[in-house]
């Protein structure tokens, strides 16, 4: 070949050089980041499989020694930015709100297979109360998961919850869920015509509120969850169809209750989210119990005290149902 040809073409071969290793790095990031984004977590019913790894303290920790719990698993990473970030979040939201449940647990499970040192650093920069267990990455391969994930599982031993997103993406989720396990929703609630419990609550303000104060009223309670995805959605509804039509009725009052026993920082947010004007009230979750109900429901309860609605679907559903009792109540 001749000199100017190959002066020609060395231009071209270093162009294609070029482009062919840009091509290799592509492929291989598209490999790395495909594991992540399409793997499929363990099934939901699928029986959650045995573990025993060693804790920060060097005791050996089974998931057979939490039988007929409900159990959070918290994959992490013990230098992963994102799962450093979560942490607190999977305190306040997962471990402090059922700080009194006797029949339920959660774990961190360092899937970076760190040593004790590194995990160490890890609880002490988020300043997490949970066990912390060693060495876990064949656990989140058994799993079908990666760090910075939950899972919940059921206290029948079964995958009631595997996350397909970041922490902080799915914990409201979780949370959720976490709830309905403990206290698992009851398809019976409580009947009409049945006297409504009387209850004695927290405002934002700091001020006791009974059901009592509003004898001779008819209260509409909205129990909510104070991160539930579904409660924030459908709170402006609550405003719009049963709090803003009857503004001139003296004999009525709505009350929204957080049956997810948050902090007043976490219902302030709930109440900022969604504009809401009736008072919110905390720590509810007994009194949910007691109206045997949940988080996203309804109820109405008439100028006698009597139970006059109790939904049994999401406060969206139950909304115009609830808006024709207030309306045939106030009436009377």
């Amino acid at each position: 070949m001749k000199q100017n040809e190959k002066q020609t073409l060395r231009p071209l071969l270093l162009a294609g050089k070029a482009i062919t290793s840009l091509l290799i790095f592509a492929l291989a990031f598209a490999s790395c980041s495909k594991d992540e984004d399409v793997i499929e977590p363990i099934g939901i019913g699928t029986i959650a499989p045995a573990f025993t790894l060693e804790s920060l303290d060097g005791a050996d920790i089974s998931l057979s020694s939490f039988n007929n719990k409900v159990v959070v698993v918290f994959f992490l990473g013990n230098n992963c930015p994102s799962c450093k970030a979560a942490a607190p979040s999977v305190e306040s939201m997962l471990v402090t709100p059922f700080a009194s449940s006797t029949d339920y647990m959660v774990l961190g499970l360092d899937q970076w297979d760190g040593n004790a040192a590194s995990l160490q650093a890890f609880k002490t920069a988020t300043n997490v109360s949970f066990p912390l267990l060693l060495n876990a990455s064949g656990v989140a391969a058994d799993y079908k998961t990666t760090f910075d994930r939950i899972v919940v599982i059921d206290k029948a031993g079964k995958i009631a919850f595997s996350g397909k997103q970041s922490v902080s993406s799915d914990i409201a989720a979780a949370k959720a869920k976490v709830m309905e396990l403990i206290n698992p929703v009851n398809n019976d609630p409580i009947n009409s015509a049945d006297d409504a419990p009387n209850f004695t609550l927290k405002s934002l303000e700091g001020a006791d509120v009974s059901l009592s104060n509003f004898s001779n009223k008819v209260v509409t309670l909205f129990f909510f969850g104070n991160n539930c995805p579904s409660c924030k959605a459908v709170a402006p509804s609550i405003e719009s169809m049963l709090v803003t039509p009857f503004a001139s009725s003296t004999d009525y009052m709505v009350l929204g209750l957080d049956q997810w026993n948050g902090n007043t920082a976490s219902v302030i947010a709930f109440k900022t989210t969604t504009n809401v004007s009736f008072p919110l009230l905390l720590n509810a979750s007994g009194v949910a119990a007691d109206y045997k109900t949940t988080f996203d429901r309804i109820v109405v309860i008439d100028k006698a005290g009597k139970i006059a609605f109790s939904g049994k679907q999401s406060a969206s559903s139950d909304i115009a149902a609830a808006k024709a009792k207030v309306m045939e109540l106030l009436a009377k």
